[in-house]
């Protein structure tokens, strides 16, 4: 048996569990099931799973008690005219625009090769297409289909929704609006967008909104350092508890790439001349905020498995503008102080903090999802696109707002200091930030002059506590 045919394998004595760690690694949503001298019996995919799970099978369940025994398959030797007159069996197939792995059964009923087919070009008005049929590992396409965005409709995530709807994936929002929906009220429109207002410190909630998608990408907390001191209760509920809620409900339903958002915040006052610090760097918290986020990683490491491949991302602190804009961001706001202001207000100064452009950022989470598995599997990093003290982002602002005056208050209000490394993304997966300070600064100074920013202080744009 080849190779590339012997990761799709299921044996009919194995578990859902060990199913799950096959299809997992094929990255196909689906595995093949041979009686044990290899002939074919069915197939099993992760819906099957799923759907098995709610229905109240336990995970060592024997496959073929939830497998689909008459599925659909070429024998060797069929023309694609075969797989064409099968449009009918294919339409029934849930996910359309998924790749579908149709094992090709040899005289012996051995499977004698493995074709990938893109079940959207089959079932469509266009028919099927000789070149939709692809052999197995020449296949590109992203073994994630739909992926829950929790928190997507805040700053970054209603922009990352946007950008995944772009490149062609189903997308799903949990979201309880206390930033407001202005960001995805657009994406409303778009039937590949599906809209769930919930809490998720309510487990109904995570469990409606989880239990038929492929990946989760969880953004949602109450952010930044003074929000999260006026309740620290609430903090505690949202930030750590409802996290580990979501692992365990990820994992129950096999859900194997989990994208966490947590924060350079964790580093806290941590920084020496010269000194960056790497995802290995001793953490040193000053906020309720970044101790949240420090427990949430320990979780989050705690439950990985076979079947469940987290990655976590510290993120810098973010830049740029949003349909659900942000000012409570040192950038975001300095800026709009600049301009409304004329002046630049500047606290201390010497401190250092690592910088990340909010499409930079959006980048980052898509990047972590296509990535190989293996690759991401397990792993923290570090994301920013550049170190600058708080006093060299002010000159960068003043540069593009040149009426405005710099002002510094000896008094430090916040403590924060460290210069961050982000050598290991990189290198592990190629990260290129492409955009600069200035970039966000002329994009907030626009939206400003275009009349979409009336007033930066109004309390929509500032993070707040959820209302209950």
């Amino acid at each position: 048996m080849e190779e590339k045919i012997k990761k799709f394998i299921v044996l009919e004595d194995y578990s859902i569990k060990e199913a799950m760690r096959i299809i997992d690694q094929n990255g196909r949503g689906t595995a093949i099931i041979v009686s044990k001298d290899e002939k074919f019996l069915g197939l099993i995919t992760d819906g099957d799973i799923r759907r098995a799970i709610l229905s109240g099978k336990n995970l060592e369940t024997k496959v073929l008690e939830i497998a689909n025994t008459n599925p659909i398959y070429l024998n060797k030797g069929d023309s694609l005219g075969d797989l064409k007159n099968k449009k009918q069996e294919i339409k029934k197939i849930d996910k359309a625009g998924t790749f579908l792995a149709i094992p090709v059964i040899d005289e012996n009923k051995k499977v004698f090769d493995i074709f990938s087919v893109n079940t959207k070009d089959i079932a469509g008005s266009i028919g099927f297409l000789k070149e939709k049929l692809k052999p197995i590992q020449e296949s590109s396409q992203k073994s994630v289909n739909k992926i829950l965005v929790i928190g997507g409709a805040g700053y970054l995530g209603s922009v990352l929704c946007k950008k995944l709807l772009e490149k062609g994936y189903m997308v799903k929002v949990l979201d309880n609006l206390s930033y407001g929906g202005e960001g995805v009220r657009e994406l409303l429109l778009n039937e590949k967008f599906e809209f769930q207002k919930g809490d998720i410190r309510n487990i109904s909630d995570i469990i409606c909104s989880i239990e038929d998608v492929d990946a989760v990408i969880h953004l949602a907390a109450i952010v930044g350092d003074p929000a999260c001191a006026k309740d620290a209760k609430q903090t505690l509920e949202i930030n750590y508890f409802a996290t580990k809620n979501i692992i365990e409900a990820c994992k129950y339903f096999q859900i194997n790439r989990f994208i966490f958002a947590s924060t350079c915040s964790v580093y806290g006052e941590n920084s020496k001349a010269g000194e960056q610090l790497s995802e290995q760097s001793m953490l040193n918290p000053v906020s309720l905020y970044a101790k949240t986020k420090i427990e949430c990683e320990k979780s989050i490491l705690s439950a990985v498995d076979n079947n469940f491949s987290p990655v976590i991302l510290r993120m810098a602190t973010l830049y740029g503008y949003s349909d659900n804009m942000r000012f409570d961001l040192a950038v975001n706001l300095l800026t709009a102080k600049a301009i409304f202001d004329k002046e630049i207000t500047i606290f201390g100064g010497s401190q250092f903090r690592p910088w990340l452009h909010l499409d930079d950022a959006v980048d980052s989470y898509i990047l972590c999802l296509e990535s190989p598995i293996e690759k991401i599997k397990g792993q923290i990093f570090n994301v920013l696109s550049e170190n600058y003290k708080i006093i060299e982002v002010g000159e960068k602002i003043k540069s593009v707002c040149k009426e405005a005056v710099i002002k510094i208050e000896e008094k430090i209000i916040d403590k924060r200091n460290y210069n961050v490394s982000f050598k290991k993304f990189s290198r592990t997966l190629g990260f290129l930030p492409k955009k600069k300070i200035i970039d966000g600064v002329l994009e907030i100074k626009n939206a400003i002059e275009q009349g979409i920013v009336l007033d930066y202080k109004e309390p929509k744009y500032r993070a707040s506590l959820p209302q209950n």
